[in-house]
């Protein structure tokens, strides 16, 4: 991928899905508001960061003119002009310009990235808070953090030399030993190659473009967006980009705050009057304002006119930071300081470099730190080549200062002058024109106000100090040395009244003992009045709060202030920041943090909709509903609700505009209106504001399951709204499994906040809320439909439609769709059997990329060969992962679950092999005859190059089914050595069968299949073309008995539940998986089986002669005292629980309790505990947490002091 077309996903969200309430809003998404959305999200706030710009990532910056000037806004107390999300946003003050970034990153988008701390003497100053003159170690730490976190480094000296800097160091040496001493290369927050960040973003190493101001767009500038940001997303921080916030108001009946904001959608943008006189606005608890010193000022100062308390300082003290802009025009040496924008850099003579990368640092020197300064180089933006170009030539014979130089300098002079009117401006005198940026300190004597509703700028007199001049004269005397001409600032003449621009706005919101002589407090709380009170949720946390110019680039102390702050503020309502890396990369797609929308989007139906076509009824629902119980356990609140009497009903019409749009598999939606009478929510009943009902949705991640969804808007008579949530689950059963699922509607009631919009369009009503914040719950409950109030629904059904047809069509379209989907559910022993060979093509879930993986060839001792995989996904392990019976290794790495075990394992940073052993379906041997003894085989071999390849001593295993019975035979004789750990899922030493295969074994079918049908295997695989034995055996396995609701018209399904038992929960698994289990599934050979029932006769594993061999005492006390985990699905009716839980008894009572653990999987059969579509939470984490707890005794960590592997891990998902 070209790193100028880089794919950043966007990560805010749409305005309108903003929700009215937040623990926090941060307003502002530069160093200060980024780095508050980070600290806040860690510490488990909900939190909203509030950007007045568009959210633009690298590939999307301008460079051009024409883009450039689409992105530039104007404004002064006069006038607004341009578009108010413009990236460039100027200022026009009275002797102060500033320049400021509009967009989500802030100025950090368009800054040179200069990561240097403040002078010692500037924390000394009196302007300071005691506070933070006497606590130099919190400003540290907040230095520390932000150097983690933006990762600065200088310009390495392995990279191309860049003229420009090499220019800077020629001037410092002209200038005199006082400067060169002080010149080095300056820490940038620049990336200089690929890699990940501190905040798990995808980085690229720096082209070298210089296009800074514009933004970067090869992805190696360290923006807020590249880190703070994307962090705050990642712990869960909702992004809202277009807000212009204009005020906050304190509601003193609640405490809580307003934030009121015009949504700049270019949609409004003609009504843009009405626009910001009916604002938007959002509540929260605690408001973190760093919208720029500008912004930030700017809504304090509107604030504080609509009456909210605020320092009489406000606005007082604004500083430009001392910064001071000229050129060094038509030097004798080549600098190339124009941004090379779009062109190719091998097309460059040179790279041009990061904007700045060079400094001559005169803060320690100087005597007094007021007199400190620092001079960089710069980078003349691309898109601003030609206008500069001319710039240059006009200036220097206007207010230019001339070099003193000889004939042939001069005409050398001319000849790049020339060269540049015709070459353009890469080349000649421009090409050799050196762009100096200094930062010094003014009197902070500036002033905000807000004229017009409109910020304005007052610095009069800041271009005309002592120190300005004696600063222009250190860059002429520069200039001149490197025999060129000096121009300063256009603005910095008299005409222009000695004007100076900054990009370093600061102050307004002054740091303060009290509101006498600041605007906040050390803490970065707002002061109410002239007191020593603030307002405790309203903070300030950017440039604006730095009562002092620093001399330097502010952007990295801000941070370390804004850190500070963070700290503070979580410090004082117990909120525990966490602080740590993630450590890998950042998953766009699921967020380590996320919250529940409340509102996710619907189709609004459009008005006078004509009923053409359509299809209606009513239905009358009774039940209980608990405000007790809030969990998703249904029963248990429904039983609650009966003990205290508190009931529930409705009497809703759905209607459906559309009949085709009903049963459309892409909708089902249709709209509810009517009432709910529950005396727990209201004393009289509530009205459906606004409804949609969505009928037979497929679940997905369900076998051969349909949801019916109800979900309602509703408001009680005293104003309070509710939002009502029910719905219907239809999965395969018997009928009157089906009257009640179709009659149950398990039901969930919020309370809905008074600014919340009274439409669904924004209801999530796809999927059942597993994860819901209780805070918000009012309580659950399950309504009922008797039969006689079905009856009477059935009555109420009605077509409409302009003649007869359409109405007819309407109910055969309607009755055809849910009579259909019902059989399909009710009758499944009796529909047409599904094969593998009539599905389509799986589309695969998408993962992670893996490791690269490497197969070996290994040889077991009796000479059958196997095949063994390897992903090394870190220095964890290694783990040998062992596949059950006529399975392949897939069963561990599918890619038709979302998580498999082998992505669990490689995201934990795993070293996984995996085997197809002499019973995979992808190993030759599979069609050989063989014992559960000569398995053994297989596993020793495999263990043993698992040790040889990586060279540790022990390893750890996990084995299932089959895989486990055999591994455990394998260590308990002996021949599988090195093994440190182990986990046997579902059976280990005691095969002690399921009731139907216990059934199965004594009418002894495989010896009928065996010595009758003269069979030597059993293929699970299964055809509509398959020969007439199996054909014969597929239509007989309809009738096969499996456990309640566990039917489906799988015919491989039903051949492996002869073959093993039933071998999952259906409602635990995924359609795909289910569909498509022929691509990991395949023979057995009936030996394999015959050994197992001798074992499973005697309920322990023998040798195939039926002896002792294996689990003797001796054995199991010699060689199984290691850590052992036991992992066994409740609902298994292969194995019977009793098989794991007899072995860990028998380990425990041999060995002692401490090296064993049994884990009971509720609601979980055999394979589902690997396949299942919540497996990775409730399997895969107990696995883990195994591994974890036990790896400082095995495998690469053998030795180690143990850890908690909580503070290490990555997240279970």
């Amino acid at each position: 991928m070209s790193k100028e077309k880089l794919e950043y996903p966007h990560i805010s969200l749409p305005v309108p899905q903003m929700k009215p309430v937040y623990d926090v809003v941060v307003i502002g998404s530069g160093y200060g508001g980024a780095i508050a959305a980070s600290r806040m999200s860690r510490a488990g706030k909900r939190v909203a960061l509030l950007e007045r710009g568009k959210e633009k990532w690298p590939g999307e910056y301008p460079s051009k003119l024409r883009e450039c000037l689409k992105e530039v806004q104007f404004s002064s107390p006069k006038r607004q002009m341009g578009n108010k999300t413009g990236m460039f946003r100027f200022h026009d003050g009275s002797s102060q310009d500033a320049l400021v970034a509009c967009g989500l990153g802030g100025t950090s988008l368009i800054n040179a990235n200069v990561a240097l701390e403040a002078d010692d003497r500037v924390w000394d100053m009196s302007v300071w808070p005691d506070e933070i003159k006497n606590d130099r170690e919190s400003i540290k730490r907040g230095y520390d953090r932000a150097r983690e976190m933006l990762e600065p480094s200088e310009y390495p000296s392995h990279y191309p030399e860049l003229p420009k800097l090499k220019t800077l160091e020629e001037q410092a040496k002209l200038l005199g030993e006082e400067y060169h001493k002080n010149f080095y290369r300056v820490p940038i927050t620049v990336t200089f190659e690929d890699r990940i960040n501190a905040a798990g973003v995808q980085q690229y190493a720096s082209t070298l473009t210089g296009n800074d101001c514009t933004g970067v767009n090869d992805g190696s500038k360290n923006s807020t967006l590249m880190n703070y940001i994307p962090d705050a997303w990642n712990h869960g921080c909702e992004i809202f980009c277009e807000c212009d916030v204009l005020r906050i108001k304190k509601c003193e009946k609640t405490g809580r705050y307003i934030i009121f904001y015009e949504w700049l959608d270019d949609n409004r943008t003609n009504f843009a009057k009405e626009s910001r006189n009916a604002p938007f606005f959002v509540i929260a608890e605690v408001i973190f304002l760093a919208a720029g010193t500008l912004g930030t000022n700017e809504i304090l100062l509107r604030s504080s006119a609509y009456g909210l308390k605020v320092s009489d300082r406000l606005g007082k003290g604004f500083s430009g930071n001392g910064d001071i802009l000229g050129f060094g025009y038509n030097l004798d040496h080549f600098v190339n300081g124009i941004g090379s924008g779009n062109i190719d850099p091998a097309n460059m003579k040179a790279p041009v470099g990061p904007c700045i990368t060079g400094v001559i640092d005169m803060r320690r020197d100087a005597e007094n730190v007021l007199q400190g300064y620092v001079i960089e180089e710069g980078v003349v933006p691309p898109a601003m080549g030609k206008s500069f170009q001319v710039v240059l030539k006009s200036g220097s014979t206007a207010i230019g200062s001339k070099p003193d130089i000889t004939y042939s300098e001069s005409a050398s002079r001319k000849w790049r002058q020339v060269k540049s009117a015709f070459g353009g401006y890469y080349t000649g005198a421009t090409s050799h024109t050196q762009t100096y940026l200094v930062m010094s300190h003014d009197d902070n004597t500036g002033q905000l106000e807000l004229v017009n509703d409109r910020l304005k700028i007052d610095n009069k007199g800041v271009g005309a100090s002592d120190t300005v001049k004696k600063l222009n004269k250190v860059l002429e005397e520069a200039t001149l040395k490197a025999k060129g001409t000096y121009i300063p600032s256009p603005l910095w003449t008299k005409p222009l009244g000695r004007g100076l621009v900054t990009v370093h706005p600061i102050g307004g919101c002054n740091m303060g003992k009290d509101g006498k002589f600041g605007v906040i407090n050390h803490k970065g709380q707002v002061f109410i009045g002239n007191s020593k009170d603030v307002h405790e949720g309203l903070y300030v946390c950017d440039g604006a709060i730095i009562p002092t110019a620093l001399g330097v680039n502010p952007f990295f102390t801000i941070c370390a202030l804004a850190e500070r702050i963070c700290e503070y503020a979580a410090k004082d309502r117990d909120w525990s920041i966490n602080y740590g890396l993630i450590g890998r990369k950042i998953d766009y797609n699921r967020p380590l943090v996320s919250y529940e929308q409340n509102e996710p989007d619907l189709i609004k139906r459009p008005r006078n909709h004509e009923l053409e076509g359509g299809i209606s009824f009513t239905e009358v629902m009774k039940g209980y509903f608990s405000t007790e119980i809030l969990s998703t356990d249904y029963v248990t609140a429904e039983l609650q609700a009966k003990s205290a009497d508190s009931t529930m009903q409705f009497l809703l019409t759905v209607i459906a505009y559309n009949a085709d749009t009903l049963v459309d598999m892409d909708d089902h939606s249709a709209i509810i209106i009517g009432t709910i009478s529950c005396r727990a929510l209201s004393p009289d009943p509530l009205l459906v504001t606004r409804g949609k009902f969505r009928l037979f949705i497929p679940e997905t991640d369900k076998v051969d399951s349909n949801r019916m969804m109800y979900n309602l808007n509703l408001k009680a008579t005293d104003g309070t709204k509710y939002r009502f949530k029910g719905y219907k689950l239809v999965k395969n059963g018997k009928m009157r499994e089906a009257w009640k699922q179709t009659t149950n509607l398990y039901v969930t009631v919020y309370l809905r906040g008074d600014d919340e919009e009274e439409d669904l369009d924004e209801v999530n009503v796809t999927q059942e809320d597993e994860e819901e914040d209780l805070r918000k719950i009012v309580g659950r409950g399950i309504l009922q439909m008797s039969p006689f109030e079905f009856m009477k629904q059935l009555t109420t059904f009605k077509a409409t439609g302009s003649n007869d047809l359409s109405k007819i069509k309407a109910m055969i379209t309607f009755d055809d769709f849910f009579v259909s989907t019902m059989l399909k559910h009710v009758f499944v022993r009796f529909l047409p059997l599904e094969y593998p060979d009539q599905k389509p093509v799986p589309k695969a879930f998408h993962h992670k990329c893996r490791p690269n993986k490497s197969v070996w060839e290994i040889t077991a001792e009796d000479g059958v060969k196997s095949l063994l995989f390897r992903y090394q996904g870190g220095r964890k392990g290694p783990i040998l992962l062992v596949h059950g019976a006529a399975m392949s290794h897939e069963m561990w790495s599918t890619n038709l679950i979302k998580k498999s075990f082998l992505d669990y394992l490689l995201e934990h940073r795993y070293d996984v092999f995996l085997v197809d052993y002499r019973l995979s379906p992808t190993n030759p041997a599979c069609k050989n005859q063989a014992t559960l003894d000569d398995i053994r085989l297989d596993h020793a071999a495999a263990v043993k190059k698992v040790r040889e390849v990586t060279g540790v001593e022990t390893i750890g295993v996990i084995a299932h089914c089959v895989g486990s019975i055999t591994t455990f035979m394998g260590l308990l004789d002996g021949k599988i050595e090195g093994v440190g750990c182990l986990i046997g899922s579902q059976v280990a030493m005691h095969p002690i069968l399921g009731f139907w295969n216990n059934v199965k074994m004594h009418l002894k079918l495989l010896p009928f299949w065996k010595h009758v049908l003269r069979q030597t295997e059993f293929d699970v695989r299964t055809s509509s073309n398959t020969n007439i034995l199996n054909k014969v055996v597929d239509q007989l396995l309809r009738f096969y008995p499996v456990p309640k609701s566990q039917t489906c018209r799988s015919a491989l399904c039903h051949r492996a539940s002869l073959c093993y038992g039933t071998l999952y929960q259906h409602e635990n698994l995924n359609q795909k998986i289910h569909d498509n289990q022929h691509t990991f599934f395949g023979t057995i050979n009936l030996t394999t089986m015959q050994h197992l029932h001798v074992a499973a006769r005697k309920k322990l594993i023998l040798n195939y002669q039926g002896q002792n061999t294996y689990a003797t005492k001796e054995n199991v006390r010699n060689r199984l005292n290691f850590p052992i985990c036991l992992i066994h699905g409740e609902e298994n009716v292969v194995f019977d629980i009793m098989s794991t839980k007899k072995t860990y008894d028998t380990l425990r009572t041999i060995n002692g309790e401490h090296n064993y653990v049994h884990h009971e999987i509720d609601k979980y059969g055999h394979l589902d505990c690997w396949w299942g579509t919540n497996a990775s939470k409730d399997v895969f984490t107990k696995a883990l947490s195994h591994l974890e707890e036990t790896q400082h005794l095995w495998g690469y960590n053998a030795g180690q002091p143990k850890k908690d592997y909580r503070d290490s891990s990555s997240s279970d998902d």
